[in-house]
């Protein structure tokens, strides 16, 4: 078994109409079975829209490096998928990340062999982070800058998302996690899987919350 670090990740928020759902889960089965086919690719995750009455997708791709990102992003191959799925529900916004989520856990002090923390740790305490601030920004300021259209309401959510998760909620979690992140070796596998649970319960009580508030 070969263990590899995401270096490298593109994440995509997409707008896609409740009627263009089963399809565009299709495109995107079939868009993933052609990254598969590049050097370096890892995984693509989606996540559907939290809150019924919206429409926003979230995808996040990872690759082992940025260049075999940059690669994908730029391949000829993927224009194609592009313009399928520009014709049937329309643009959408592209952000990489050249580190993958180990910048926002550069802070925390290494292991013996300099090592972040595991990527499945990363991608939990990011979950952990992003799933509040979505929702609280779609409850709130969402009404607000919905007259302005998709494209600007798009543009100020995700500016609101990105500085609150960089400045605000993922140096505040990776203090708040540091000894669960770092809790790596076989002597803390019982603090390694006990945080997790509790953060799933958390995220469990998030979510009964908000459904509570959404309806």
């Amino acid at each position: 078994m070969e263990v590899r670090v995401s270096r490298a990740s593109a994440i995509v928020v997409q707008r896609v109409p409740a009627e263009r759902a089963e399809w565009f889960m299709e495109w995107q089965r079939g868009v993933s079975r052609v990254a598969e086919e590049f050097t370096g690719y890892r995984s693509t995750d989606v996540y559907p829209p939290v809150d019924k009455r919206r429409d926003e997708w979230v995808v996040v791709i990872d690759f082992d490096d940025e260049k075999s990102l940059q690669e994908w992003l730029d391949s000829p191959v993927r224009a194609q998928w592009v313009e399928k799925l520009e014709a049937q529900v329309g643009s959408f916004e592209l952000k990489a990340m050249p580190g993958g989520f180990s910048a926002w856990f550069a802070s925390l002090e290494r292991g013996p062999e300099g090592a972040p923390p595991p990527p499945w740790k990363m991608a939990v305490t990011v979950l952990l982070g992003l799933y509040p601030t979505v929702m609280l920004l779609t409850l709130f300021p969402g009404p607000y800058t919905e007259p302005l259209g998709v494209a600007l309401a798009m543009l100020v959510g995700n500016a609101l998302s990105v500085a609150i998760l960089q400045w605000g909620v993922m140096p505040a979690l990776n203090t708040l996690l540091a000894p669960w992140l770092q809790a790596n070796s076989d002597k803390q596998r019982t603090l390694s899987v006990g945080g997790f649970f509790v953060i799933l319960v958390v995220l469990a009580g998030l979510a009964l919350l908000f459904r509570q508030v959404t309806g």
